[in-house]
């Protein structure tokens, strides 16, 4: 209350000398590589601009498709129709969906991603065959009235095919599942959606993923996956059940870290009890910074002090050696290295 004034002149003072600009303060940080959440039918113009300028920091994308996975929300015959203009050709059946949901991976491709992100508010699985999808597909075209059982078989079908689509071209999947949103139906119709009235649902979905996992396997080869939950009460079952489905590549599928309600102390301590538990601790990839705020990069100074102390306190327990090159080495894996290689972002890795 004494100085604000002299703190906030202060500030302005810094921000106008350009030393903290989104670009700085991400160099600053050391950032080696950052990915963002793009739409299937981005034209990623800015992620060419930025290769083209030379700027050190691999800035890649994220292939985003959940607009065309809900099919039971308001807006997606529109997003199928801007499929259509961005693709060329028309989408009459979901073959034809996934031509072009094929197409719009090639040219993520070709502009560096390796990885693609879904959220939903509870797993399902439902088998369905192609004709009736194609019904589906047309009947949410329409917005006709559309069974719980016939969204359920269209998001489960076409997350299976995308599943097989980027295990083929070596890219990760990443699952969140857990929110339940939009809570303050007031604010949803004052403010619209996905702006703060979210909270942590307590939906069952262990058989569902265990189905949906089971049926990429089958299908076309399961991918390397990160599994996120929002329910701390969910951690034990998803460290478990990523046992049952890890194989191809060390540390295939993930317990991803501590995520949006769960990212603070407690969760992250939650989390890695879990996953050192159950898991192989030594292949976790670490934090991540979902915020899309590059103030948030702290979180990554946050949680590396917590795992070094999570770490020492096994150590000082009598429960780990105390080795100094097997510590440094668990400890630079999981809050650099184990991410650097599993996602293989393209370059040389740092020393």
């Amino acid at each position: 209350a004494d100085n604000w004034s002299g703190i906030w002149e202060d500030c302005n003072r810094k921000i106008a000398g350009g030393d903290f600009r989104p670009r700085t303060i991400i160099e600053k940080s050391k950032v080696r590589a950052l990915c963002t959440t793009d739409d299937p039918c981005d034209d990623l113009r800015f992620h060419r601009r930025l290769r083209e300028e030379g700027w050190p920091v691999g800035v890649y994308p994220t292939f985003r498709p959940d607009y065309y996975l809900y099919i039971d929300r308001q807006g997606f015959a529109d997003r199928i129709g801007l499929l259509e203009k961005t693709c060329g050709f028309r989408i009459r059946n979901i073959d034809d969906l996934k031509a072009a949901l094929r197409e719009r991976l090639d040219f993520f491709a070709r502009h560096g991603c390796f990885m693609a992100d879904h959220a939903f508010v509870k797993l399902i699985y439902r088998e369905a065959k192609d004709y009736e999808l194609s019904k589906i597909l047309a009947a949410g075209r329409n917005y006709d009235q559309l069974t719980e059982w016939e969204v359920e078989q269209y998001k489960s079908a076409l997350l299976v095919f995308l599943a097989g689509e980027y295990a083929r071209r070596g890219w990760a999947m990443q699952i969140h599942v857990g929110a339940i949103r939009d809570n303050n139906k007031m604010m949803y119709d004052k403010l619209g959606p996905d702006t703060g009235f979210d909270a942590i649902s307590d939906d069952c979905y262990v058989r569902a993923l265990s189905g949906l996992l089971n049926a990429m396997n089958d299908a076309y080869g399961l991918p390397k996956t990160i599994l996120y939950n929002l329910n701390p009460g969910d951690n034990e079952m998803i460290a478990a059940m990523m046992g049952c489905f890890q194989g191809d590549s060390p540390g295939k599928i993930q317990f991803g870290p501590a995520w949006w309600f769960c990212d603070q102390k407690d969760g992250m301590l939650r989390q890695m009890t879990a996953l050192a538990a159950l898991g192989l601790f030594g292949r976790f990839i670490g934090m991540l910074t979902d915020s899309r705020s590059v103030l948030s990069y702290t979180r990554h100074e946050y949680f590396r002090r917590l795992l070094c102390r999570f770490i020492g306190q096994w150590v000082e327990d009598g429960e780990y050696p105390w080795e100094r090159p097997w510590l440094d080495s668990l400890v630079r894996g999981i809050c650099f290295d184990n991410a650097w290689q599993y996602f293989a972002v393209p370059g040389k890795q740092p020393d």
